[in-house]
């Protein structure tokens, strides 16, 4: 299967360049250091250290593993949301567009650039974070999972840079710009809902109803969320598998809500799914033969 052209290109810039090199080196040398941060931090706070304690090797697999989520959040925005706007600097957008290749093509190839990152940085990271199947209570299967979620969430944070990338013209609005809405799903959600249920309320105990309040529908917010759907899938591997369920309930009453048990699935499923609109959105934005 032939590469696509725009990837191959892509690839060989960032790969001959040291920037790529630093980044990885230092992405594997912070989870090292959380890693031994968390497992020394726990043992000193019961003044021992025993390898064979469950819960130490599970800390330091959820703080290695959040710690990679927080890189990808903040590295493909900046790698994805100036990748077409700095090509329309450089006067290289016409000249693409002008080849054999279609503009989905050139999308799909920026974001298969910045998946790029995010691959190198996963499958980079595995073999510190895979020290934990020494301690058990983390299998290979999970390692994988990690891995694809981190994928998914690369897929969707990075067609939100590559879309902004399409429709803003300067670089650096547009890496801005990305930023701010992955800011927004990640942690905007989180703040509006805890917000919007503080407000009723108050809203409700000053009519006299003190038996709570629920967002409703409103909860499905969280399903643009990537961070939810990775603390789902951690939730299943490292703890009961209802630490979501609870933490919805706080804003609610969910236990039968069929969105909200289902939550992990339907949030990639959608998340997959905007990720092909904006993508297609990005393709017409910069197709000159649009109408």
């Amino acid at each position: 299967m032939q590469m696509n052209p725009v990837l191959e290109n892509e690839m060989k810039r960032n790969m001959r360049s040291m920037r790529s090199s630093w980044v990885i080196f230092a992405v594997n040398l912070l989870l090292t250091i959380v890693a031994v941060v968390t497992y020394f931090g726990i043992g000193g706070k019961e003044k021992y250290m025993t390898a064979g304690q469950y819960r130490f090797p599970i800390q330091c697999y959820m703080m290695m593993a959040y710690t990679l989520f927080a890189m990808v959040c903040v590295l493909v925005p900046g790698v994805a949301g100036g990748s077409i706007a700095i090509e329309r600097e450089r006067k290289t957008l016409d000249i693409l567009l002008t080849t054999h290749l279609s503009p989905w093509k050139i999308v799909i190839g920026k974001l298969e650039a910045s998946l790029c990152l995010v691959f190198i940085i996963a499958f980079s990271a595995l073999p510190a974070i895979s020290l934990i199947l020494v301690f058990g209570g983390v299998s290979v299967a999970d390692l994988l999972g990690l891995v694809a979620i981190l994928v998914v969430s690369g897929i969707f944070i990075g067609s939100i840079g590559v879309f902004c990338s399409s429709v803003i013209k300067r670089t650096t609005v547009a890496t801005i710009v990305s930023y701010v809405v992955v800011f927004l799903l990640v942690v905007g959600t989180v703040v509006f809902l805890w917000v919007m249920h503080y407000v009723l309320n108050i809203r409700a105990e000053q009519i006299g109803n003190y038996d709570g309040v629920s967002m409703g529908r409103g909860i499905y917010l969280l399903l643009l969320n990537p961070v939810v759907s990775y603390f789902g899938l951690l939730s299943k591997q490292v703890g009961g598998g209802y630490e979501l369920l609870q933490i919805c309930n706080h804003l609610g009453e969910y236990s039968n809500d069929f969105g909200v048990l289902h939550m992990l699935p339907i949030a990639i499923v959608l998340q997959l799914i905007i990720s092909g609109i904006l993508l297609f959105l990005a393709g017409r934005c910069i197709n000159p033969l649009r109408r």
